[in-house]
């Protein structure tokens, strides 16, 4: 089994290699893109009862959530809110010119 000391060895080898930084620092973006609300919780350091007190909901609501497929944005938006975080919806289009991205806002019409 790999230790600690090894792990830190190769990181170091890694990180070394030209343009490693900049390879590192996309790679790092690419994830917290497909991240999901249980690793974004765990990465702050926050239990599922932490984030259940600051929303007033049981432990057990905020771990549904959590494995939830279809939330609900009210929902997503307080989850993310109790994190320090807020949502922010964007419709991407795939067209000829190449991508568009549009803001999207519920409920403000």
């Amino acid at each position: 089994m790999p230790t600690t000391k090894d792990y830190r060895h190769l990181h170091d080898r890694v990180a070394a290699r030209p343009g490693a930084g900049d390879r590192l620092a996309a790679l790092r973006e690419e994830t917290l893109g497909e991240i999901g609300l249980f690793e974004l919780r765990k990465a702050l350091g926050l239990s599922q009862t932490d984030v259940a007190k600051g929303l007033a909901v049981s432990q057990a609501a905020v771990s549904q959530l959590e494995r939830s497929k279809d939330p609900r944005l009210s929902t997503l938006r307080r989850y993310l809110d109790r994190l320090g975080a807020h949502l922010e919806l964007v419709a991407v289009f795939d067209d000829d010119d190449g991508e568009r991205r549009v803001p999207f806002t519920i409920g403000s019409g």
